[in-house]
Formats: C-alpha cells, sequence, structure tokens
C-alpha cells in the first residue's frame, strides 16, 4: 500500500489494503464463565429475555470488549451480543417495581434478569432467594452446548 505525499491511500495499488473493521483472526474466545458474567454486569435498554447461550463467535466480541480503549466502543460490541442472545420481552403496565423475568443458571452461578423501568438488569448477589422463583422461568447454559 502507497501513501502519497497529501495523506491519500493509492488504491490503484495491487498489494493487498486492509480496512479497519472487525478482525479476530487467532484471537482466543474468553472462558464461557467469564463471558457470561461480563456481559451480564452491565444494564441494558429496552426489556428482553435470554434464548441462546453464548457462541464461539460472541464470546470473541466479548473478547474485543474486553480490550476496549473507548466505552462507546465497548458498549458497542456488548450490546451486539446481547441483543443476538436475546428476544424482546413485552412489560405489563401495572407493574410498578422490578420484575423477575429469567434466571440463568450456569454452572453454581445464578443470575437472576429483572426489568426495572426501562431497563434489563441483574439482581446483585443475595437479592433474591432463587426458591421463590418458578421452574417456567429458569434458561440454563449447559456446559456440553458451547464447548470449543
Amino acid at each position: 500500500m502507497r501513501i502519497a505525499a497529501d495523506g491519500y491511500l493509492d488504491l490503484s495499488d495491487t498489494r493487498r489494503v486492509r480496512t479497519p473493521g472487525y478482525h479476530d483472526h487467532g484471537m482466543e474466545p474468553v472462558p464461557e464463565g467469564e463471558a457470561i458474567a461480563f456481559l451480564l454486569s452491565h444494564s441494558f435498554r429496552g426489556h428482553r429475555r435470554i434464548i441462546r447461550p453464548l457462541s464461539l463467535e460472541d464470546r470473541k466480541r466479548i473478547r474485543l470488549a474486553l480490550w476496549a480503549e473507548s466505552v462507546q466502543e465497548r458498549m458497542s460490541l456488548v450490546d451486539r451480543v446481547w441483543r443476538s442472545i436475546t428476544e424482546r420481552v413485552h412489560c405489563s403496565a401495572s407493574h410498578k417495581g422490578p420484575e423477575l423475568i429469567q434466571v440463568v443458571r450456569y454452572g453454581n452461578s445464578v443470575y437472576p434478569i429483572y426489568l426495572d423501568g426501562d431497563v434489563t438488569r441483574v439482581v446483585p448477589y443475595g437479592g433474591m432467594p432463587l426458591g421463590e422463583v418458578s421452574t417456567d422461568k429458569v434458561f440454563e447454559i449447559s456446559l456440553e452446548e458451547t464447548t470449543v
């Protein structure tokens, strides 16, 4: 690639030009437990429920988010992963406080997800006893489904 004296790229050059973007060649994904914990440490706009486990590409994007130099870039990557594994949920308008919609279980870790106003959050540790949660709200991420 040649750069002219005025700072422009010479596109007529036949050598390969690599453009900026998502390049994950040779990058190791984040371990699944760490990826889930990092993802669920954020709150997200809108009401959504998890419908599938993290894929290998999702975990690589989380690695890029961990390495991101700006908050905007980090949140863009995390939001992209969040939207790829969730679906929209309609919240009842009559509910005033936080509403539990799902409990994500990964190994020995449990993450209760609830709707709070216009965002989706994870209840902090000790926020809700698991015995109070009905079994229809439990989403289990098994280790066998997502191993590399």
